[in-house]
């Protein structure tokens, strides 16, 4: 008796079962002589076995239809899934690196002998050796050295060196990054220059032209705050040139809390900063060394920094991580800021 969770299979084992038991005792042992089999099955059994064979057959094939194109669509939709994922992730890393190119990075078209030199290059502390190394491993190129540097006060400075030289790498892979996230300072202007010479394979130092940065700012204020990718850019720059410290009060009784940033020929991108970040501080000019930077100790301007650095899905990935989790921790420590501030447990 067949129910309803009777399989085909199941179906197609026992009407052949049958069949050959009706051969068994219907088929006598003739000898010497062939009865056609189709000939002595009762032609009712005959259409009964090839509806069933038929059933059979239709239900295997969907089923193999079913699960092959379920499985391929589930391994699409999956590597779809994961690849947009990527995407993403490294699509926010762009304008961080060109974030942080702005604030210690260089672009540039110099003359080598007889030939053109095209680098892009960023030289940091040694402390951030790892985050160049997560640089080259993110864009695939680039070379990484080593290097001493004697400072003002005659010590040696160990540092650190990424950059790209490579002409196919940089048309490949730089001038499309670059392309879409420009630059937001007036370095802008000397991507637009190595970006013409090199698209125009200028490779002879006689056929380069002196240069001078432009000093019309490329973007006013609102401008820069309109820009959608600034709050990502922002954290590869604050990588470069921002510093968070807490050092004691002149009179020593207590401990300040600071955050300061800084930028040569700025104004516009420092301003912008402070309006971002909500910070209540005016923007310093030193026109000594025609930097433009804010530094803030206020608490409502430092909680604010906090939450912009914790909602942001792009992360400070070098030293300054390390230095802005120390920060955190300090922080814990001074009541008037813990007090206020609901300082995050991890970053």
């Amino acid at each position: 008796m067949l129910d309803a969770g009777t399989s085909f299979d199941n179906i197609f084992i026992l009407s052949f079962e049958i069949v050959y038991f009706n051969i068994q005792y219907i088929i006598p042992p003739f000898k010497g002589e062939i009865i056609p089999f189709w000939g002595i099955i009762n032609k009712n059994m005959y259409y009964i076995i090839h509806i069933i064979i038929i059933l059979y057959i239709w239900n295997k094939y969907n089923k193999v239809k079913k699960t092959i194109t379920w499985g391929q669509s589930a391994v699409v939709r999956s590597l779809k899934t994961k690849a947009t994922q990527r995407l993403n992730a490294k699509n926010l890393f762009y304008p961080y690196f060109v974030g942080l190119i702005e604030g210690d990075g260089w672009i540039s078209v110099n003359k080598k002998g007889k030939y053109v030199c095209y680098e892009l290059g960023i030289e940091l502390s040694i402390k951030d050796i790892q985050l160049l190394y997560k640089i080259k491993e993110i864009l695939g190129v680039g070379n990484i050295t080593l290097k001493n540097r004697k400072s003002i006060n005659g010590l040696d400075l160990k540092l650190v060196r990424f950059n790209i030289r490579n002409k196919k790498h940089l048309k490949e892979i730089i001038l499309p990054i670059f392309n879409e996230y420009p630059m937001i300072t007036n370095k802008q202007y000397d991507f637009l220059r190595f970006k013409e010479l090199l698209n125009n394979n200028i490779i002879y130092s006689k056929d380069l032209l002196d240069y001078k940065r432009p000093i019309k700012p490329l973007y006013n204020v609102n401008e820069i705050l309109n820009i959608w990718y600034f709050k990502y850019w922002l954290i590869g720059f604050i990588e470069a040139e921002g510093c968070f410290s807490i050092y004691k009060s002149i009179n020593r009784t207590s401990k300040i809390a600071s955050f300061d940033i800084s930028q040569t020929k700025s104004y516009e991108i420092i301003e912008a900063i402070k309006q971002f970040l909500g910070i209540s501080a005016n923007v310093y000019n030193n026109k000594k060394t025609q930097s433009f930077s804010i530094k803030t100790v206020k608490i409502n301007n430092i909680d604010n920094i906090i939450k912009y650095l914790k909602n942001n899905p792009v992360k400070l990935m070098g030293n300054k991580r390390l230095q802005y989790i120390l920060f955190l921790k300090e922080l814990r420590t001074i009541p008037k800021y813990s007090n206020k501030i609901n300082i995050p447990d991890n970053y």
